[in-house]
């Protein structure tokens, strides 16, 4: 009786250490959590008439484009080329520079876009270029990933664009552009923007400075 007592008194000491061990590591798991950086973002400027917005992640050559746009913007009348070329730098920026964003589904430049082709965009960017972006919402990433420091602006012309099977008015943007570190990314391309009252709005981007 003895030796049953024994053993069935180890068996619930065992027990109740592994209980304790558990509880104790799940406190400290949850301290560790609550330690560590959770990686978000806050909005430093608007440009409120136009949607336009930047963020404290944002690189200091975006920082910079977003601030000429601003004085293009604020001007009494608006110079309409010089505003498609910043919003083009803008986009290209924003889309290629992925060391800034939180994970794959944290896809740059949507708020230039045509709102009717937004989700489309979205999708395509999530199965193409941001598809391998490592989640980094504790800031613990490690992976080279692309930032944009600079867009040379090709050509720059009125033209017209098929949207919804009516031609409309707009202006081509073609550009290249260089990386901090050459990753092997896209350095070329030409984009249409097409204005809708007073915002120009982003119809189609190619990956190409050839005719779309």
């Amino acid at each position: 009786m003895r030796k049953k007592y024994k053993v069935g008194l180890i068996v619930i000491s065992v027990l109740l250490l592994g209980v304790i061990s558990l509880g104790v590591l799940r406190i400290f798991y949850h301290e560790e959590e609550e330690k560590r950086e959770v990686n978000v973002t806050s909005v430093i400027s608007n440009i409120d008439d136009y949607g336009y917005s930047l963020d404290d992640r944002d690189t200091d050559y975006m920082k910079e484009v977003f601030h000429e746009l601003e004085n293009i913007l604020e001007a009494e009348e608006v110079d309409y080329e010089a505003y498609a070329e910043a919003l083009a730098k803008l986009f290209v920026i924003d889309f290629y520079t992925l060391d800034n964003k939180i994970n794959k589904y944290d896809v740059g430049s949507l708020e230039y876009i045509l709102s009717s082709s937004v989700e489309s965009f979205r999708l395509k960017a999530q199965d193409t270029i941001y598809r391998d972006v490592i989640d980094n919402t504790y800031r613990d990433r490690i992976q080279d990933l692309p930032e944009i420091t600079n867009v040379e602006i090709v050509n720059t012309e009125d033209t017209t664009f098929m949207l919804n099977d009516e031609e409309v008015e707009a202006i081509k943007v073609e550009m290249n552009y260089q990386y901090k570190e050459d990753l092997g990314y896209d350095g070329e391309g030409t984009i249409y923007l097409v204005r809708n009252d007073i915002k120009l709005e982003v119809a189609s981007y190619s990956p190409s400075i050839e005719e779309v």
